[in-house]
């Protein structure tokens, strides 16, 4: 390692859980009013909008939602501790105090190098990470951070490009309504590392490591969120070119308009990726949201023994996919950090995915399924329906 300031962090942990598993909670309503979600809690507001249209409760979800234990005769998974808190905005990365590259055990699991020798990605291919943000600063994440064309060139505060989202050249914030998707959690810049951290030389790589990402923050620094900004986030992502999400978070409300939301992305052409949750439960039978949701990408977490780990959701009628989950090295805001979970896994196939796509004109949401079972590896678990993917294979059979 070059230099062992502080500024760098390596640390050990499990990722981030929020939610208990009762009833889901809310915040007010929310309908769709004139093309816009609205969240109404003023009771009279509510009455005049919902006694002519429909509406549903603002659901909160979670990052690497879920904390429920098995039954009495099965072992329990691990507590999940609470989110590490990071101050805004992250420092800004001294060049000469990087740690040298690491290449990962996860990585040669899924013959991501194999993959690399066809495509390390294509950099018109753009991955939402719809999240906490990022940690804009990142040296592993500036360089494959999504510039928004459309307001090269402007100001702070100004609409350039016409989209009611004023200066949003690197994404948006959602939850703080403005145009700077930095993350105050950690959770975002962790997944979008494991997407498209860049290969330089020092750090982590990415598993796609010249796609773009697109920070869409909507989860604010105790890891929780709305659907409402998470409707919003999905329809900005797909206004705006991207080809796939990752969507590291759920809980247990379901949304009709989240629900409609995600099928107007996937008829669009855009490959939506869920984590299935850390509650060690089946999610066919006992939903989760998004991931339960059809034609959502739903993943799993597998260890290094090819098994689902005690905390990972299953269900082979829904979860189709498993992915390294269990000490996941990637960026964090201020350096490196490594976590376990749902959300660690969720990444590693939409950066496969955003390979694929770019590589391929086949591989489309009605087709990624097929693509992604027929070239993953066995796992020991029944609870998936495909596997643990191959990244490597994925590639190839394209």
């Amino acid at each position: 390692m070059r230099g062992k300031g502080l500024f760098w962090i390596l640390a050990l942990g499990l990722s981030v859980g929020a939610c208990g598993s009762g009833e889901p909670e809310s915040d007010g309503v929310i309908a769709e009013v004139n093309g816009r979600i609205e969240v109404i809690r003023d009771p009279v507001r509510e009455q005049e909008v919902c006694s002519v249209q429909f509406c549903e409760p603002n659901f909160t979800v979670y990052s690497s939602f879920g904390r429920k234990r098995r039954s009495a005769a099965a072992p329990a998974p691990a507590p999940v501790p609470a989110p590490v808190q990071e101050k805004r905005p992250a420092p800004v990365p001294d060049l000469t105090d990087l740690p040298e590259e690491i290449f990962d055990r996860a990585k040669e699991l899924m013959q991501a190098p194999s993959a690399w020798m066809l495509t390390p990605g294509k950099p018109e291919v753009v991955v939402a990470v719809i999240d906490s943000g990022i940690d804009l600063h990142h040296p592993d994440l500036q360089e494959n951070l999504w510039t928004n064309p459309g307001e090269k060139g402007g100001t702070p505060g100004r609409d350039l490009d016409g989209n009611s989202y004023p200066y949003d050249l690197h994404g948006y914030d959602f939850l703080g309504r403005k145009s700077d998707p930095t993350d105050d959690n950690g959770h975002g810049t962790h997944t979008a590392g494991t997407i498209a951290a860049v290969k330089n030389g020092f750090g982590v790589i990415g598993i796609a490591p010249n796609v773009k990402i697109m920070p869409l923050r909507f989860l604010g620094a105790g890891g929780q969120g709305s659907t409402a900004h998470a409707i919003e986030a999905i329809r900005y992502a797909v206004k705006m070119g991207a080809r796939v999400i990752s969507a590291s978070w759920g809980g247990p409300g379901y949304s009709a308009l989240l629900a409609q939301t995600i099928a107007d992305a996937r008829r669009a052409g855009v490959i939506f990726v869920a984590a299935a949750g850390n509650e060690g439960k089946d999610i066919g039978t006992s939903p989760v949201y998004p991931a339960s949701l059809e034609g959502v990408v739903a993943v799993a977490a597998s260890d290094s023994n090819e098994e689902l780990p005690r905390f990972s959701n299953y269900g082979a009628a829904v979860v189709a996919i498993a992915a390294p989950g269990v000490g996941i090295l990637s960026t964090y805001p201020g350096g490196y950090k490594t976590l376990s979970g749902t959300s660690m896994a969720t990444p590693q196939v939409a950066g496969a995915i955003a390979l694929a796509v770019g590589y391929s004109s086949s591989v489309t949401p009605d087709k990624i399924l097929s693509h992604l079972c027929r070239t993953a590896d066995p796992i020991r678990n029944p609870g998936v329906r495909c596997g643990r993917i191959n990244v490597g294979r994925l590639i190839q059979s394209l």
